[in-house]
């Protein structure tokens, strides 16, 4: 006799009726009602975005408690504990309830995790395994219907997992709910929290998963600015954990770039993170760009006073200023005591390619003298830093066989660049990869605009007042192929490519 089916984790609730016949259904004010109306409505990604994802969003915000004397962040917390519904026995369900569940479990797991947070009970690791369970199994395209909610879950997921000691479990769970929850080339709150869980784990080499993005859609997954900042700063601490200090730093300039009326502390860390990344890939001081913020740039001057000096005495070749200064208690104050060190150890790297500018060659005992080293051991030094220079590509030399590493000759090379390497290959896909894509993004928006009533409208304007002002100078009549151009001419100046879409003023930039 075969065993019987196991019990379902809560009994079956009737379809949904056709639309044509369903009435709107009543706010959840009771943690009781949640998980049955989440169950009811879990039928089809229409019901889930439509019906289900509404309504459990308007209890978030507290909408369920209006009317009462509570106050607007009392009521947001009220509604919070209706989700939690604490007493609800969720983690027996099994793989198919939470793929039909996915948007309603994302809510109500939110939610407990604040909710179980600030009252210590249920913070615990069967919370964390079935959080894990659902970014492993859940369905993709609830995800997608409930953005705002995911990136809430995604942190509430890292910080329990933080809690609990678990992280490597959580970090494995965050890829996977990026590959589900996150579409190409859009900006999810997801991802920082997903960087961030790399950065724990010092598992670097994963964050490339979610980096070198093109992202065309900021919008739709709904990402606070704090989460726009955060990805771009633990971005470049991936990137100079990885020795990519050009890269690292072009994230950092971002932070301190992006729009903003009142500077913030992360701002500020990134500002002094790109000054030393700047020193490690090119040995200059920064130019922040011309659109940063003024009060980003006050910020900066009265807070990185250390960082700029530092980076004057490095570009003015002050060496011994450079390894004075380095040794100030701020830099680990401000956790860049590892760049720092990265800072001291290319005194000896930009030396060499300096001299490289006034010798071809020379022997390396010669070569460690000039670049301050004394010795055998100064020599054997200067050996193992060529060494990692040739590996990373940052020089172009050969290195003589000899008794002695002193006695080796060091012969300096012009760089010349293999295009057929694999790497360079490799770069020259991506870039090409890159340009189709903007090329097909610009096409659609030069269709949309092409069709669009208002600058149809705008455009017919300039076009009659182009014709009043010829035919009231006595000037002949334009042909249509002359009135689009005055026309393209008017609205954006004469300049750049004429066309739909062609300028940034037709654009609204």
């Amino acid at each position: 006799m075969g065993s019987n089916p196991p019990a379902p984790a809560h009994p079956a609730f009737p379809s949904l009726p056709p639309s044509s016949s369903r009435q709107t259904l009543p706010l959840p004010t009771k943690s009781s009602e949640v998980l049955p109306l989440i169950a009811y409505t879990s039928t089809s990604i229409q019901n889930v975005a439509q019906t289900l994802i509404p309504l459990l969003h308007k209890v978030a915000e507290g909408k369920g408690a209006e009317g009462t004397k509570l106050k607007e962040k009392e009521r947001v917390q009220l509604g919070e504990e209706v989700l939690a519904a604490e007493k609800e026995d969720l983690y027996a369900s099994d793989d198919g309830e939470v793929v039909r569940m996915t948007a309603g479990l994302v809510y109500i797991l939110s939610a407990r995790f604040n909710v179980s947070k600030r009252n210590t009970e249920g913070y615990d690791e069967q919370l964390l395994s079935f959080a894990i369970k659902l970014c492993n199994v859940g369905e993709p395209g609830q995800f997608h219907a409930c953005p705002k909610r995911v990136s809430t879950f995604a942190w509430g997921l890292l910080r329990l997992a933080q809690h609990s000691k678990q992280i490597e479990a959580a970090h494995s769970a965050l890829r996977s709910l990026v590959a589900r929850s996150c579409l190409p080339n859009t900006f999810s709150g997801v991802l920082p929290a997903y960087l961030e869980s790399c950065l724990l784990t010092k598992d670097f080499e994963a964050g490339r998963y979610v980096l070198d993005q093109m992202f065309l859609d900021v919008q739709s997954a709904l990402p606070t600015y704090l989460d726009v900042l955060t990805y771009y700063h633990h971005a470049g601490l991936i990137s100079a954990a990885l020795k990519e200090y050009g890269k690292a730093k072009g994230y950092f300039v971002t932070v301190v770039s992006l729009p903003t009326q009142t500077a913030s502390a992360i701002q500020l860390a990134a500002a002094k993170r790109a000054i030393l990344c700047e020193l490690l890939d090119t040995g200059k001081r920064i130019t922040f760009p011309k659109y940063t913020s003024s009060a980003v740039n006050r910020v900066v001057e009265r807070n990185a006073g250390v960082y700029i000096d530092l980076a004057k005495d490095y570009e003015a070749q002050k060496w011994g200023a450079v390894r004075e200064a380095s040794n100030k208690g701020v830099f680990e104050v401000d956790c860049n005591g590892g760049l720092i060190d990265q800072v001291l150890k290319s005194v000896t790297k930009r030396r060499i390619i300096l001299l490289r500018e006034t010798y071809s060659r020379l022997t390396a005992s010669d070569l460690a003298q000039r670049v301050g080293l004394e010795g055998a051991a100064g020599a054997q030094t200067v050996l193992e830093v060529l060494s990692e220079m040739i590996h990373t590509g940052a020089i172009s030399v050969s290195i003589s066989d000899a008794s002695t590493p002193g006695s080796a000759v060091v012969t300096f090379s012009d760089d010349v660049q293999d295009y057929g390497a694999p790497a360079n290959l490799n770069k020259l896909t991506q870039v090409n990869h890159l340009a189709a894509v903007l090329e097909a993004e610009l096409a659609e928006a030069s269709r949309r605009l092409g069709i669009s009533k208002e600058y149809l409208k705008k455009q017919a304007n300039i076009i009659e007042n182009a014709t009043k002002a010829g035919k009231s100078s006595g000037g002949a009549r334009m042909d249509d192929f002359d009135q689009m151009m005055a026309a393209e001419e008017s609205g954006g100046g004469g300049r750049g490519v004429r066309g739909v879409g062609g300028n940034y003023n037709d654009m609204g930039f």
